[in-house]
C-alpha cells in the first residue's frame, strides 16, 4: 500500500529526473561557441577571489588580493573590486598595505590605478587615505592628484596632491599643506 508520502516523493524523484533531462539537453544543443557569446563582450575573463604575486629576481615585490578580477584581453587591463595591495620590503616603511574599493591594473606595463576609500597603513602605524591613487612599479612610485590625509603619532598631515617613492621612504605633498604635529608621539591615532 502506497502512503501519501511515499506518493509524494516519487512525484518529486521523477520531477527532478525530467528537470535534469530538459536542461542537459538545452545544453548539449548549444555550441561552446553560443555560450561563450553569452559573456559579455569586453571580458575576456573573469574571477573570483584573485591573488597575485609579482616576483622580482626571486623576491616577493607585492601581491596583489581582489574579490573579482575582470580580464580584457585586447588592451591588457585587469579591473579589480576590493582591493588588497601588499608591497613588500619597503626601505622606509617596511611592508606597506593599501586597500580601495576599486581598481585597474595594467598587465604590460604593472601600473595600478586604485580607488574609492584609498588606505595605506605601514608596518609603524602610520596611516594615508585618499580617494584615487596611482602606483608605478618601474619607478616605484605612488602618486595622486586628489586631496590627502596622512596620520602618524608625531604628525597629522592634509594636502593636495601626493608622490611617495617607496624605496627611498620620501613622501611629498604638493599643495594645499596643512599639518598639526605632536612632539611628543601620541599613544592612540585615532584620538
Amino acid at each position: 500500500m502506497f502512503s501519501l508520502k511515499r506518493l509524494l516523493a516519487l512525484s518529486i524523484l521523477v520531477s527532478v529526473i525530467i528537470l535534469g533531462t530538459v536542461i542537459w539537453r538545452h545544453l548539449e544543443q548549444q555550441s561552446p561557441e553560443e555560450i561563450i557569446k553569452l559573456l559579455p563582450e569586453e571580458i575576456d575573463l573573469a574571477l573570483e577571489n584573485l591573488h597575485y604575486t609579482q616576483n622580482e629576481e626571486g623576491q616577493r615585490r607585492w601581491t596583489l588580493d581582489a574579490d573579482k578580477a575582470e580580464y580584457q584581453r585586447d588592451s591588457s587591463q585587469v579591473k579589480l573590486e576590493s582591493v588588497n595591495l601588499l608591497y613588500y620590503q619597503t626601505r622606509a616603511f617596511g611592508d606597506v598595505e593599501l586597500t580601495a574599493d576599486q581598481g585597474q591594473l595594467d598587465q604590460d606595463t604593472q601600473q595600478i590605478d586604485v580607488w574609492g576609500d584609498v588606505r595605506i597603513t605601514t608596518e609603524q602605524g602610520e596611516e594615508l587615505m585618499t580617494e584615487r591613487l596611482h602606483y608605478d612599479d618601474k619607478l616605484r612610485r605612488l602618486s595622486t592628484a586628489e586631496p590627502v590625509h596622512f596620520k602618524s603619532r608625531q604628525l597629522e598631515l592634509t594636502g593636495t596632491g601626493l608622490q611617495v617613492d617607496i624605496d627611498q621612504g620620501r613622501l611629498l605633498v604638493k599643495e594645499h599643506v596643512w599639518t598639526l604635529l605632536h612632539p611628543a608621539g601620541r599613544e592612540n591615532l585615532n584620538k
